[in-house]
């Protein structure tokens, strides 16, 4: 109830005044609304991509483009506008937004029209806020009713809950159910994929399987853009190297090196079963952590995943903000598959300090082995108590080698 009326009594009448105080920039932009759990930064940067290559003037206001930001949930509405305003003065004509649930629930949209909104998946998230999946959900379908085109994944588990909430101009996209726009004839191979939709062959240098959906999704908006095909065919040829997101790290070792924003239950599924696939030789090490003042639920959840995908983890600190890394892991750890230790066909590590579990799992690895590290991607501190420390996950990893390397 507190956080429904802070909505209505403060970040309301702050985007009210906001958009007022920057002339209403969104009226002369062509706005794109990116929501769901997981792949929003993805999908945004494929849609950059794409516009980009079609020649039209186009901005993204993602997590990683938003400077001091490790999510756009607490981009505020005196940023969003002041920006917009900024296209607006520079010529942009196209502005594609990462949209979260927060920013829906607070209204800091509110005034805006998007051209085309589209939902890349809902799962397990953020329910320390909303509180409920059905609150989740209700966040999310705020993005179509200011959408003129509606775009929905409809092997999404959600799918039917959220048509039902959506009127007009709806499509949707899919691996599995019939929909408007579904990727058949699926190859992957260890450095490609390709699938046909609706009789036309696409390809992307992209080796995962779970970004077909953000590619489904890039190619249904843009074509409901406009946007010439054959333009849209050779943009997601290649797939946009994206910060922190299944980012390799090079090094002499002959080990397979990681970096992955992974931070959901459903992110964590999705990137160590397309690794196991990829790597299928030699063990598959995950090192990750929860973040502390969050979702407490999700936590085993993410640990019974791991257990089941990986031979080994290394339980470590992430964002612990003011909870105890002792208390955070121990909650990932009760959800381990119990009968995968009885067999002893995966083991785990405790490690309380981030640095350590880099260092832990590169003297672990052989030859052939794939270290994938969860949850921090992209961000560059991490945050204990009430201080952010300067952090780099690829910078940890060079850390792990060196260290190494001075002690064979």
């Amino acid at each position: 109830m507190f956080q429904k009326l802070k909505n209505y009594l403060w970040h309301l009448p702050r985007t009210v005044f906001w958009q007022s105080f920057y002339c209403f920039p969104q009226k002369s932009l062509t706005l794109i609304g990116v929501t769901g759990t997981d792949g929003k930064t993805s999908t945004c940067n494929l849609i950059y991509q794409i516009l980009t290559e079609a020649h039209l003037k186009t901005k993204s206001i993602t997590t990683l483009n938003s400077p001091g930001l490790h999510t756009t949930s607490n981009f505020s509405s005196k940023t969003f506008f002041q920006l917009l305003r900024q296209y607006q003065k520079e010529g942009i004509t196209h502005v594609i937004c990462e949209v979260t649930s927060h920013a829906l629930d607070q209204f800091r949209y509110f005034g805006c029209h998007f051209e085309v909104g589209v939902i890349t998946n809902i799962s397990h998230e953020h329910l320390d806020y909303h509180h409920s999946m059905t609150n989740y959900v209700l966040a999310k379908s705020r993005l179509f009713s200011q959408s003129k085109y509606k775009i929905l994944n409809a092997d999404d588990s959600y799918f039917s809950e959220l048509k039902k909430l959506l009127k007009g101009n709806l499509s949707t996209y899919s691996i599995k159910n019939p929909s408007d726009f579904q990727a058949k004839n699926i190859t992957i191979t260890p450095d490609s994929l390709s699938f046909v939709l609706n009789k036309q062959l696409y390809t992307s240098d992209s080796p995962y399987k779970y970004q077909i959906y953000n590619l489904l999704a890039a190619i249904s908006l843009t074509q409901k853009l406009k946007i010439n095909p054959d333009t849209i065919i050779a943009s997601v040829r290649h797939f946009p190297e994206t910060k922190g997101r299944r980012e390799t790290v090079k090094n002499n070792l002959r080990l397979n090196c990681i970096v992955d924003f992974a931070h959901t239950p459903n992110a964590l599924y999705e990137t160590l079963t397309s690794l196991k696939n990829i790597y299928s030789h030699g063990k598959l090490i995950c090192l990750f952590g929860a973040t502390g003042g969050r979702d407490k639920s999700k936590r085993p959840i993410m640990g019974k995943i791991v257990s089941e995908n990986c031979d080994i983890a290394i339980v470590t600190a992430d964002d612990t903000r003011t909870e105890s890394v002792e208390d955070i892991n121990q909650q990932i750890i009760s959800g381990f598959s119990p009968l995968k230790l009885k067999q002893k066909k995966f083991f785990y590590h405790n490690i309380f300090n981030r640095q350590d579990a880099f260092s832990l799992a590169v003297k672990i690895a052989n030859p052939g082995d794939t270290i994938v590290a969860c949850g921090k991607g992209h961000e560059t501190s991490i945050l204990h108590g009430k201080t952010e420390y300067p952090w780099s996950e690829t910078e940890a990893f060079n850390s792990a080698f060196r260290a190494h390397s001075q002690n064979v």
